[in-house]
């Protein structure tokens, strides 16, 4: 990690080398932040530019912490790193009106010092609305890779819809590619139990994006296949491919190279399974596309422009 700079961007609060948020959304989400009034930190009596000494107990939680599984490995290797040297990086958080303050980045270095039996912390303190609260806790974890894919996709989810961000504007945020955010938000639509695959390790991200657009049966019963045979990406890709093959080679049942690429550029814009279906000989089609709740049909409306369902 870099050292940090006086903050102007959500990357140099994060000290996130080479990524940079310059122009983002979030550069002027604050904008009292480099003004002179006062911050709350600075109304407390501290520096709210600098690193303080937080007691344990001064700290909470973030409410926008994307983590949901924790790596008790990990959290007992870094518990003992501190014993020897100390939390060696600062947390992050943002001042309360109670007087407490809320943990942005750092939650795993805060666990492991009470477990350390340490009774402060360094914390960097900064003001910062939800929408930057919410940026701060899934950018730190997404750089330092903490996030399984499932968990990065339901906080990819979770700042889109609370905060109303198009997936241009998450991508830019994040400095990753819209296809790479569409890929994401897509693994939420795939049945619970192969994201609960996804999530414990047994699968990756790329067995799940293979087993996008399938039935669900069908998805059940090739990611138990892929866990018990212990199947790679490339395999699982083979078997969908020779699931998928016709039993007698037909020009009339090839698909159009065309309908395809277009139905993969649907499915990537829409983060959904979609399929184009078209009767060259009557001159028509159809497009499906597939929702597993009413929430993910209104986060298809809404990257269609369309509003959702009304409230009664």
């Amino acid at each position: 990690m870099s050292r940090r700079k006086t903050p102007m961007s959500l990357g140099d609060w994060l000290g996130a080398g080479g990524h940079g948020f310059e122009g983002s959304l979030l550069n002027d989400a604050n904008p009292g932040l480099n003004s002179n009034e006062a911050s709350p930190a600075q109304d407390a009596g501290g520096d709210a530019d600098g690193v303080r000494l937080l007691d344990l107990d001064q700290l909470v939680s973030g409410r926008y912490q994307p983590r949901q599984q924790l790596d008790e490995t990990y959290l007992h290797d870094l518990e003992q790193s501190i014993r020897r040297f100390g939390v060696i990086e600062p947390l992050v958080a943002r001042p309360l009106a109670d007087g407490s303050y809320e943990i942005l980045a750092g939650h795993m270095r805060w666990q492991a010092a009470q477990r350390a039996g340490l009774h402060q912390v360094p914390v960097m303190v900064r003001a910062a609305d939800d929408r930057t609260a919410a940026a701060i806790a899934l950018v730190e974890n997404l750089l330092r890779r903490d996030l399984n894919p499932i968990e990065e996709g339901r906080a990819l989810r979770r700042l889109r819809e609370e905060f109303g961000l198009t997936q241009e504007q998450l991508a830019e945020l994040l400095g990753v590619s819209q296809s790479a955010i569409s890929k994401t938000l897509g693994l939420l639509s795939l049945d619970p139990l192969v994201q609960a695959h996804i999530e414990a390790g047994r699968l990756e991200a790329g067995h799940g994006k293979t087993l996008l657009g399938l039935p669900r049966e069908v998805q059940l019963r090739l990611a138990e296949q892929a866990v018990l045979e212990g199947w790679s990406v490339r395999e699982l890709e083979r078997r969908r491919s020779r699931r998928s093959a016709p039993v007698t080679a037909s020009p009339a049942m090839a698909r159009n190279p065309d309908l395809l690429r277009l139905e993969e550029q649907l499915r990537e814009r829409l983060a959904a399974p979609v399929r184009l279906r078209y009767d060259a000989d009557r001159g028509r089609g159809r497009i499906e596309i597939t929702f597993a709740s009413l929430d993910e049909c209104d986060g298809i409306l809404a990257r269609l422009g369309l509003p959702g369902e009304p409230d009664a």
